[in-house]
């Protein structure tokens, strides 16, 4: 009995893995359920902002984002990924962003709350979260920028939980990219 259901499972294909699913491809206004936090992709652009002493005025490339945090717990806003910098909490979920933006410091994440700059994602509330980078004088603003988005999912341990991490297909491997969100950059003057 057992080899003719395994000469049935050979006839039809073996045992093998299901072919991989490709990340979803997104665009603007895209809602996307990264497990922990639900993420409105709104906008990418670009900003001058003037120096208010005189000097030279610096160029900014944000992706501005919607962000509810599904938990239970106020969590941080973090950084994302940069170059070879592993991200850190909301921030991780975003792997990386093409082309590449080369900034000595690595992008700047804040909720934007009423005009002051805020790092906390309560629960339930929808938070405006932008990622801002820092463009070098004279560097080329891209028409688009892609944006590799993972997912959380909530873990626990054999004896307390390890709360919410990155998908990867290993368990010490890259995290998976679940979708890709293009975005027009579109320029503003002031920030």
């Amino acid at each position: 009995m057992v080899a003719t259901g395994l000469g049935v499972t050979a006839a039809l294909g073996g045992l093998a893995e299901a072919p991989e699913e490709p990340p979803k491809q997104l665009g603007p206004g895209a809602t996307f359920d990264q497990g922990e936090f639900a993420t409105t992709f709104v906008e990418s652009r670009t900003v001058l902002q003037p120096d208010e002493y005189g000097g030279e005025s610096k160029h900014f490339l944000e992706i501005v984002m919607k962000v509810t945090n599904k938990g239970e717990e106020t969590t941080k806003v973090g950084s994302p990924w940069y170059g070879t910098q592993k991200g850190l909490l909301f921030g991780a979920g975003l792997l990386k962003v093409t082309p590449e933006i080369k900034t000595p410091y690595g992008p700047m994440s804040s909720v934007a709350a009423e005009g002051v700059p805020s790092q906390q994602l309560h629960p339930g509330v929808p938070s405006t979260v932008v990622v801002r980078y820092q463009l070098a004088n004279g560097q080329r603003i891209p028409q688009q920028v892609k944006v590799d988005v993972g997912t959380f999912e909530f873990n626990e341990g054999f004896s307390h939980e390890l709360g919410w991490l990155l998908v990867s297909k290993e368990p010490s491997g890259p995290p998976t990219v679940a979708a890709q969100v293009t975005l027009p950059v579109q320029r503003k003057e002031n920030a």
